[in-house]
């Protein structure tokens, strides 16, 4: 959340130019460490019918089953879909029906 003049104003009053300085990114940490990540890459490039789905279709609902049952891990569907970037495997876009002409 981005800082109102106010607390811009409050925060150098009382630590100067050091309270300005950014404290990195927002957001959410990533819940899966390297390790996970690659295994989830794997897992995810083996397709949603080794994982015993009945067609090859990745939707945000299935990958969050396989993150809970794998890792033992809870996202929501809002979080995986803001880290679809940062998340290893096919692209969530590719799965998207073209549309008829």
């Amino acid at each position: 959340m981005p800082m109102s003049a106010n607390r811009w104003r409050r925060a150098l009053a009382s630590g100067g130019r050091r309270a300005l300085v950014s404290k990195g990114p927002g957001g959410a940490r990533c819940k899966l460490n390297a390790r996970q990540l690659r295994t989830l890459k794997v897992v995810l490039e083996c397709g949603p019918a080794a994982c015993g789905f009945g067609d090859q279709c990745w939707r945000l609902t299935r990958i969050a089953e396989i993150v809970r049952r794998r890792f033992g891990v809870e996202y929501t569907l809002a979080g995986l879909d803001t880290s679809r970037d940062s998340r290893p495997g096919p692209d969530s876009t590719s799965n998207r029906r073209k549309p008829s002409r």
